[in-house]
């Protein structure tokens, strides 16, 4: 799996436009082959920071949505932003669920394979 994370800092009046056009963003990467997910999120702290993520099921579905309309449109509202925003791409390589905290509660070393 691979993550795109987009964090950015809206201007004072643009933050309702841009915060709709993120989460229409975020239905139509949902419709997309290979989108496990998209969210926005809102800072609780500063309704102006915003948090876009899509997760990609693989590179090749991904590849193909950054030569996209929709990522050209993502890159215009970055644009936007009051600063200059980040944009990563994080790999996935394991999910462990709640054993993980049962084994770390337990006082079990070595919780992650090596």
């Amino acid at each position: 799996m691979i993550e795109l994370r987009l964090c950015l800092q809206a201007r004072p009046q643009q933050t309702q436009p841009l915060v709709a056009a993120l989460r229409s963003l975020a239905r139509s990467a949902r419709l997309e082959r290979g989108c496990l997910e998209a969210h926005l999120f809102v800072e609780s702290d500063d309704s102006r920071r915003l948090c876009y993520s899509e997760v990609w099921d693989v590179e090749e579905n991904l590849r193909s949505m950054l030569r996209s309309k929709r990522f050209t449109h993502l890159v215009e509202l970055m644009e936007m932003a009051a600063e200059p925003p980040s944009l990563d791409f994080r790999t996935i390589t394991e999910t462990r669920g709640i054993e993980f905290a049962r084994q770390a509660r337990s006082g079990q070393n070595a919780l992650w394979p090596e």
